[in-house]
């Protein structure tokens, strides 16, 4: 963020060596080095660095409430197009949860047009069947998929899945996974 009074830029440094995409848009940058970037005092410019999985929720007023939001991950994909990520989720509130191993620890990973998201351990079974995750955004996509098998079915163009020639982003809602399970995407 910007700190002096009165000014609405933010100089940056973007290595050249990898992918960077706008976290709000999705937008590739292009331009990398050393750059000067908007930051007025209500925005705060946000890049992901290619190669990442960033699993998020909506915010809500408290974490009680937080914890039942639905799941959404931003995959940004590097030049090899594959990325990874992981998620530790425990009940947000007791102390020892990794050693008594009350809690839930997620691994998604994107290789060769492959999507996996899989509950390494999940012992944190208040999680429940109530958070699902519902949306799933790929940011740097080579080409548009001419399908998607989500563990061997096909989901439905338009509806549950589109694609932004534009941006290279891949859009996928509506999906309400079940977080403990085992889900693979083949994109095609």
């Amino acid at each position: 963020p910007v700190i002096y009074e009165n000014h609405i830029n933010k100089s940056l440094y973007l290595p050249t060596t990898e992918r960077w995409f706008d976290y709000y848009t999705g937008q590739e940058q292009t331009t990398l080095g050393h750059i000067t970037v908007a930051a007025p005092f209500d925005f705060i410019p946000l890049y992901l660095r290619g190669g990442a999985i960033i699993p998020h929720q909506q915010s809500a007023m408290n974490t009680v409430t937080s914890q039942k939001k639905p799941f959404y991950l931003i995959v940004a994909l590097n030049k090899k197009q594959s990325a990874s990520g992981d998620l530790f989720w425990d009940d947000g509130d007791s102390i020892n949860t990794y050693e008594r191993y009350i809690y839930n620890y997620f691994i998604f990973n994107y290789n060769s047009n492959r999507l996996t998201l899989q509950p390494w351990t999940y012992n944190y079974t208040q999680m429940g069947n109530e958070v699902k995750l519902e949306e799933i955004k790929i940011f740097g996509m080579n080409k548009q998929p001419m399908k998607i098998l989500w563990n061997g079915q096909e989901l439905i163009y338009t509806n549950q899945w589109i694609f932004n020639a534009t941006k290279n982003i891949l859009h996928m809602q509506m999906l309400k996974l079940n977080m403990a399970k085992i889900h693979k995407f083949i994109f095609l």
